[in-house]
C-alpha cells in the first residue's frame, strides 16, 4: 500500500508540474520585433498611447486616410505579433479602401504595458480602451467603425463586436472557435498531451493566476450577436494551429449577413501569400459593402 500511495503521489506531482507548465505556456508572450512602420508604405502615421479598460498603457498608430474619411478600421494582431507584422495584408485597406486605419499592440506586445496574454479576456479589456481613446480624440474620423483581426485578433474582435454594437463589420481570419478547444488542440498536436486531466486543470490554474474567468471568452458563443452586422470570416483550409472543425462551428453560429473565405493550400497567416490579389480584393470589397449598406440605412 505505501508503494502504490508513493506512486499515486508522485503521478499527481507530474500532473500538476505539467499544468503548471501548460499554464504559463499559453499566457506568456514570445514577441517578434516590429518588421515594419507605416513609413515603409509611403503612409502618413501617428503613434499614439492610450490605456487599456483596466488601465495599462498600450501602443498603437493611427494612419489617416489620403483623403478626410469618417470611417476608421481597427487592425489587432495575434499572440505574439505585432502591429508591424499586420501591415503587409491590410495597407490595402488605406490604399484601396480609402479609410483611416488605427493599429494597436495587445498587452503585453512590442511596447504595450503587461507581461501575459489571455486568450481574449483581458485583451477585451485592449479593445475597449482603444474604442474609448478613438471616439475622445478622434470622433471625426470614427464616425463609422469597421474591425479587422488575425488568430487572437480575430477572436478579439468577434468578442469585442458582440459587446460594442459600435463596430458595424467584422473581418475576422483564421480565429478560434473556444478556449478550451483551443488550448486542447495545441497541447495534442504540439506537446502530445491528452485533455484529461491536463487541459481543465491547466485552465483552472491559469484562472488562479490571471484572477479571470480563463475560458469563458468564446467566439462561437458570441458570434451571432453580431447580426445584423456583416461579418467575414478568412481561414486556410491547412491551418495547423486553428483548424478547419473551428470554421465550421462558427460559420454555423454565425448570423446573417456572412461571407467566407476558405484559402485552398494555406497554413495559419498564409492566405494573404499565396493569394495576394484575391485576398486584398475580398477584404477591401467586404468593408466597401458593408459600410456602404451601414450609410444607407
Amino acid at each position: 500500500m505505501a508503494i502504490f500511495l508513493d506512486f499515486l503521489a508522485a503521478v499527481l506531482v507530474i500532473v500538476l508540474a505539467i499544468s503548471v507548465y501548460a499554464s504559463f505556456q499559453t499566457t506568456s508572450v514570445f514577441e517578434l520585433a516590429v518588421p515594419y512602420t507605416p513609413a515603409d508604405f509611403d503612409l502618413p502615421y501617428k503613434e499614439v498611447h492610450f490605456k487599456s479598460s483596466d488601465g495599462l498603457t498600450l501602443i498603437g498608430w493611427f494612419i489617416p486616410a489620403s483623403k478626410p474619411s469618417d470611417t476608421t478600421i481597427i487592425i489587432q494582431h495575434g499572440v505574439g505579433s505585432n502591429h508591424g507584422d499586420t501591415l503587409l495584408n491590410t495597407v490595402c485597406l488605406s490604399k484601396e479602401g480609402g479609410w483611416n486605419l488605427f493599429y494597436y499592440n495587445f498587452r503585453g506586445h512590442a511596447g504595450s504595458e503587461g507581461k501575459v496574454t489571455s486568450l481574449g479576456v483581458l485583451e477585451l479589456r485592449d479593445l475597449a480602451g482603444a474604442l474609448t481613446f478613438l471616439r475622445e480624440t478622434k470622433p471625426q474620423e470614427t464616425r463609422h467603425l469597421g474591425i479587422y483581426g488575425h488568430s487572437l485578433g480575430g477572436a478579439v474582435a468577434i468578442l469585442g463586436a458582440a459587446e460594442h454594437p459600435e463596430l458595424e463589420a467584422v473581418a475576422a481570419e483564421s480565429p478560434f472557435a473556444s478556449v478550451r478547444g483551443t488550448i486542447a488542440h495545441f497541447a495534442g498536436v504540439f506537446y502530445g498531451l491528452p485533455v484529461f486531466p491536463f487541459v481543465w486543470l491547466s485552465m483552472q490554474i491559469t484562472a488562479l493566476r490571471l484572477r479571470v474567468p480563463y475560458g469563458n471568452a468564446n467566439p462561437v458563443e458570441q458570434i451571432g450577436k453580431i447580426a445584423p452586422r456583416p461579418i467575414f470570416i478568412i481561414y486556410g483550409d491547412r491551418d495547423k494551429r486553428m483548424p478547419m472543425s473551428d470554421f465550421n462551428a462558427l460559420w454555423a453560429a454565425a448570423g446573417d449577413p456572412k461571407e467566407s473565405w476558405i484559402a485552398k493550400g494555406a497554413d495559419h497567416g498564409d492566405p494573404w501569400l499565396l493569394y495576394r490579389d484575391e485576398y486584398e480584393s475580398r477584404l477591401v470589397g467586404f468593408f466597401k459593402k458593408a459600410f456602404e449598406r451601414g450609410k444607407n440605412k
